[in-house]
């Protein structure tokens, strides 16, 4: 008897079966890292920041007849403040205290470096730690666009305070076309070469913002932008340059329309807003991107509109220091608007915590992070606030405000009174007395900072 054919089951279905299985597994696998790695992907970080904007000078913010649609977008399609501060009412010590997250004072940059004189000479001290140098360690490209103002001096360049790249001004203005300061000197800077290059210098600092972010779109980005308008002198596109060396000039400039010019200074900015948003919607960054708007201080005069607010740059009214100001996250922040109380130094901590970037040991921060009023619409918590410039004191504890100035003190309640019309310092005494410690306390410790500019 022959032995019989030994016969097998067909076991090709089961391994087309098992072979489907493991193909499906393999492919969900990739699919959940690819999208743990986009959760975890750190947002890239754009900070626009105009010069001498005023609360009301912007469409969303009121303006009757201003043309600012992209800021007025990003206003009805992000998170709009109604209480945001500069830390200073005028330009360095806010920038300085946007860097380093921490009161102006404590960094020795309480006020304005001038174009001449002894403060010319001082600057940011690069031991500072700066949101830069803090990005820049997480692997965050940096990136400044430009005005700086916080040192003219090659050693305070922004080079050298974290930032892998810089095109702009370091002085407090410059000529719009011909890119000469207030002293008559050339300043147009690439890194810390003087370069020269043509064009509006709006323009140029959008082309700038632009190249910047095409360059490093692969990897996470910090990019400052900080502009030159609506900050005087007052010139449009079509204007004539008017700062030369070894010539007179008026530092307002030539043009007779200022409030014209003013206008269109602040409408072009709006255009320069568009070209960054239009960049990150084509490299389809958006949604990976915080853009955060603000300004430096408010309106330095009539030209400007601080609403309904009294007092303007260099005044610790809140015309002074309270600014427009708007976070722009698509898919992240939903559009709304927010009474909580901010101020510049409390981007840093917010940036660092959404990158989540570590600060050294010896680092603190005088800022809050204040990602949760759009994360989940919590309230920050409640704190106490100052500011001080040239014989003026501020401090505001929730909805109270005590002012001094000119030997005189003024208690305002901002939920009641925003114009600051009222003053009840006589008919709230020990509210005066209270403030009026803390602020002393407040005093008492950032004095132990030299300061360098007056």
């Amino acid at each position: 008897m022959k032995n019989p054919t030994p016969t097998f089951p067909n076991i090709f279905p089961i391994l087309r079966t098992l072979f489907s299985i493991t193909v499906s597994l393999l492919y969900f696998a990739c699919e959940s890292d690819k999208d743990n790695s986009a959760e975890i992907s750190p947002p890239n970080f754009v900070i626009i920041m105009a010069d001498d904007l005023g609360y009301g000078d912007l469409g969303s913010y009121g303006h009757p007849s201003y043309q600012t649609p992209n800021l007025d977008s990003m206003a009805a399609n992000g998170l709009m403040f109604t209480d945001y501060h500069s830390n200073g009412a005028v330009c360095t010590p806010t920038r300085a205290a946007l860097l380093t997250g921490k009161y102006q004072q404590m960094v020795g940059m309480e006020g304005v470096i001038y174009v001449r004189g002894e403060t010319r000479q001082t600057g940011l001290d690069t031991a500072n730690i700066t949101l830069a140098k803090l990005l820049k360690s997480a692997g965050y490209a940096t990136g400044v666009v430009g005005k700086w103002h916080l040192g003219y001096r090659p050693e305070y360049n922004p080079v050298h305070q974290g930032f892998d790249f810089f095109r702009g001004y370091v002085s407090g203005n410059i000529d719009y076309h011909s890119h000469y300061d207030n002293a008559g000197i050339y300043d147009w800077w690439d890194g810390l070469d003087s370069v020269s290059e043509t064009g509006y210098v709006t323009d140029l600092i959008s082309k700038h913002a632009v190249n910047f972010i095409e360059q490093n779109q692969q990897k996470p980005f910090c990019l400052y932008i900080a502009h030159e308008a609506p900050h005087w002198p007052y010139q449009g596109r079509n204007d004539p340059a008017d700062r030369f060396p070894d010539t007179e000039f008026n530092s307002q400039g030539s043009r007779q329309d200022y409030q014209g010019a003013y206008q269109e200074m602040v409408e072009v900015m709006d255009e320069s807003v568009g070209e960054v948003l239009n960049v990150l919607d084509s490299l389809q960054l958006s949604e990976n991107t915080l853009v955060f708007f603000c300004s430096d201080n408010g309106a330095v005069d009539s030209l400007g509109n601080n609403g309904v607010l009294r007092g303007h740059k260099t005044q610790l009214w809140e015309g002074g220091h309270r600014v427009p100001a708007i976070a722009y996250w698509p898919g992240t922040i939903s559009p709304g608007s927010t009474d909580a109380t901010v101020l510049s130094m409390d981007v840093l901590p917010t940036l660092l915590s959404l990158a989540n970037a570590e600060s050294p040991i010896n680092y603190t921060t005088t800022g809050t992070d204040f990602s949760a009023v759009w994360k989940d619409s919590s309230p920050l918590l409640e704190r106490t606030t100052f500011w001080r410039y040239r014989g003026q004191q501020a401090v505001r504890q929730g909805d109270w405000k005590l002012l001094t100035r000119q030997d005189s003190t003024y208690l305002f309640n901002l939920e009641q009174d925003v114009a600051e019309q009222q003053n009840l310092a006589t008919n709230h005494p020990e509210k005066v007395t209270e403030l009026l410690d803390t602020l002393s306390q407040w005093e008492a410790m950032i004095d132990r900072t030299p300061q360098q500019t007056k």
